[in-house]
């Protein structure tokens, strides 16, 4: 009974404790290009869209150009992490996560696709969640993939890289870590050196690397074609992101949260295809308006040549990658 008295009392004298707010949420997206690359736009558009749906409930953040980490450090930072409240978001290229599945090194194998429509293809299929499924038990969730775009050779020099082997003889191309894309250099005979991505430029300054691979968001925005000579379109592979969380953070969220952050991500990813697409266009009209790097079309016998070159590399990655899931692949864009 003193204790009813005593309730009663703190309720009429408004002394009982406040009613807790509810959780907010906070998501720190880490990213390693310009905030106006297409990822740079689809992340501040997603942060956008979730800090005015979901405002008091989550709040995200966004971090370019390796402000926060870089695609080495983000991931181990993201599996390392264990706080329920705060998560870390990335979108590294899809080179990245090799360790958490191997068969997400068929985006790598050189002209496996032969446009974006194939991409597309592909990451709208069932078969990509068969690729990404193993990462689940590293305590990796993958969430959507992003498009940037297809990728063409720069180089310094004195001429452009047309002939395979020849004309990559004796020069140092960066790539990203990946086994297949050190392959792929070997194969038209070049010199593989694996850099990040924000050590490029500098690289190429100073000639530590003769050449890079990338599309043309990343040229432009890096300037990449200021110490460059010439850039060949070949086209010869996809450079996309995969976004990734915590899996641990992810299924700690509330249901409605994630069917909601879900729902966004839908609709960031069909815009972020629409910005890599602009850029696409818009940036290589940059790049040759700005008169440094000369841009030389392969002609159709060229890229065959470079397409042979290559044509080992699959079957030299088949059983890491999966041989059935390269036939689903081949079977889904019929060739």
């Amino acid at each position: 009974m003193k204790r009813l008295a005593l309730i009663s009392l703190g309720l009429a004298l408004g002394l009982t404790a406040p009613i807790s707010q509810a959780q907010e949420y906070v998501i720190k997206f880490s990213h390693v290009v310009a905030a106006t690359a297409p990822k740079g736009r689809a992340a501040d558009l997603f942060a956008a869209k979730v800090n005015e749906k979901l405002k008091g409930k989550v709040r995200v953040e966004v971090y370019p150009n390796s402000q926060l980490y870089n695609d080495d450090k983000v991931m181990e930072a993201m599996r390392l992490s264990s706080s329920k409240t705060t998560g870390i978001l990335a979108a590294p290229s899809l080179s990245k996560f090799v360790k958490l599945s191997s068969n997400l090194q068929a985006f790598d194998i050189p002209f496996l696709f032969d446009n974006m429509d194939d991409v597309h293809k592909l990451v709208d299929s069932p078969l990509v969640e068969k690729m990404t499924k193993p990462m689940e038990s590293k305590g990796v969730k993958a969430l959507t993939f992003w498009d940037n775009g297809m990728k063409v050779f720069s180089v310094k020099g004195d001429k452009p890289l047309r002939a395979v082997p020849d004309d990559f003889k004796g020069k140092k191309f960066r790539i990203q870590s990946s086994d297949v894309h050190e392959a792929m250099i070997r194969a038209m005979g070049g010199t593989p050196q694996k850099l990040p991505f924000k050590e490029v430029y500098t690289a190429l300054g100073q000639g530590v690397v003769d050449g890079q691979e990338n599309t043309w968001s990343n040229i432009y925005s890096k300037k990449f074609h200021e110490v460059q000579d010439y850039i060949s379109v070949s086209n010869h592979g996809y450079l996309g992101y995969l976004l990734v969380v915590s899996s641990d953070f992810w299924n700690g969220l509330p249901e409605d949260i994630r069917n909601e952050l879900t729902a966004i991500l839908k609709e960031v990813t069909v815009e972020g295809r629409k910005f890599a697409a602009e850029a696409d266009h818009e940036d290589r009209v940059a790049v040759e308006k700005a008169g440094f790097a000369k841009v030389v079309e392969l002609t159709s016998a060229e890229r065959k040549q470079w397409k042979a070159a290559n044509a080992s590399l699959e079957k030299q990655f088949a059983s890491e990658i999966g041989e059935d899931l390269l036939k689903d692949i081949h079977k889904l864009l019929g060739n």
